[in-house]
């Protein structure tokens, strides 16, 4: 008989409908999900009125979730009952301590004697004294923690928590169909793809993702303003809505040449997103970059984004510098143009062992398959893979 596994969280993003299918189907374990509302304005969630969900219906439960404020979860309604009653063996929560029920649930599983695990970001090293210490305490009550980044174990070892415990799963996003683009992206013409510039065959910068304040756009658009001064043409791609479109449309029209810029709009087609981000020759994200880091690499396409890591999201571990990535000073618009200035002078010369090298850490890595061979030697007391 498989192990049971119970996993609540908050929502079912639609990005993490590929992982869902694959640990919905495992033949390691009965992989149980319990989820919320979606209370997060801007986020898609899975259609579970697809057939493979629909299959796997009875795996799927619902729970009410309790919010303050609109964008804080405090409270998950019918997860105690689950816990308290059920046959289980390993039991997955987010690795949130302000979720009150969550406390609750990592204090009975404790209690019945089973396996408890925390899901999250773990430690950022940027934690004050009061967050550090309530995030200590709250981490000592799981028996092992699913990580999404080394950086993050390597933190909690250093707080003290014991590394055969630690246990990074990465992240992904459509693993299959992303790869599967990659035979049909491999030999698109520039200038039938970007057909909206003046100049398609020109160098492609790409963002995508929400146009907010916190990603920093204008820098990127200030950027490439003052990488024309030095001689470097570059067109940019904008992929993506949000509450600051208004202002970097006027930015862009005071500062970038007609026709070099081109807002898309939002985009969840991923024939299209493949598209334009296989044919980009790199993504800039001035902000935190997150997932979008994972998308671009698994189109072949380098990654450019700022070196605070402790101010990052953890996707920012799958780029590596000089191959799959170009870092900057955070907020630093001198050093992100002497970065990209010095990529285009030589960064470009290689493109095919750059598209090989993001292929290669997704490959490895960040995929559903790997993170389901993560829980499954979780599930049977292995000790981390990584």
């Amino acid at each position: 008989m498989k192990p049971i596994i119970y996993h609540f969280t908050n929502i079912a993003p639609l990005y993490r409908k590929k992982l869902w299918e694959t640990l919905l189907q495992s033949n390691a374990f009965d992989f149980i999900n319990f989820f919320g509302n979606n209370n997060s304005a801007g986020i898609k969630t899975i259609d579970f009125d697809q057939k493979i969900f629909k299959e796997q219906s009875s795996k799927l439960r619902p729970l009410k979730n309790r919010w303050v404020k609109g964008k804080y979860l405090i409270w998950q309604s019918g997860i105690l009952g689950r816990v308290l009653f059920d046959k289980v063996d390993m039991v997955i929560i987010l690795g949130e301590f302000i979720v009150i029920s969550n406390w609750l649930v990592a204090l009975i599983c404790r209690t019945r004697g089973i396996k408890l695990v925390f899901r999250g970001h773990g430690m950022y090293g940027n934690e004050g004294p009061l967050k550090l210490f309530f995030r200590k305490t709250y981490y000592r009550l799981a028996n092992a923690h699913l990580l999404y980044e080394r950086r993050s174990k390597k933190i909690m070892i250093g707080q003290g928590f014991k590394e055969e415990n630690l246990h990074v799963y990465f992240n992904s996003l459509d693993y299959d169909t992303h790869k599967a683009l990659r035979i049909v992206n491999q030999n698109l013409d520039k200038r039938s793809v970007f057909s909206f510039f003046s100049e398609p065959k020109l160098l492609t910068f790409i963002f995508v993702g929400r146009l907010t304040k916190v990603k920093k756009i204008d820098m990127l658009i200030k950027a490439i303003s003052r990488l024309k001064e030095r001689g470097h043409k570059v067109n940019l791609l904008l992929i993506g809505d949000g509450t600051e479109k208004e202002i970097l449309e006027n930015l862009a029209s005071t500062t970038l040449t007609e026709r070099s810029y081109h807002f898309f709009g939002a985009c969840y087609d991923e024939n299209e997103l493949g598209k334009y981000l296989a044919t980009s020759d790199l993504c800039v994200s001035p902000g935190n970059v997150g997932l979008t880091a994972i998308h671009s690499l698994s189109s072949g396409t380098p990654v450019c984004t700022h070196s605070s890591f402790e101010n990052q999201m953890p996707e920012v571990e799958a780029l590596e510098e000089g191959k799959s990535g170009v870092f900057f000073k955070e907020n630093n618009l001198d050093d992100m143009v002497d970065q990209l200035d010095q990529w285009i002078s030589s960064g470009t010369k290689n493109k095919e062992e750059i598209r090989n090298a993001c292929f290669q850490v997704i490959d490895d890595y960040y995929n559903p398959y790997y993170q389901e061979k993560v829980i499954a030697n979780l599930v049977n007391n292995g000790k981390a893979m990584i």
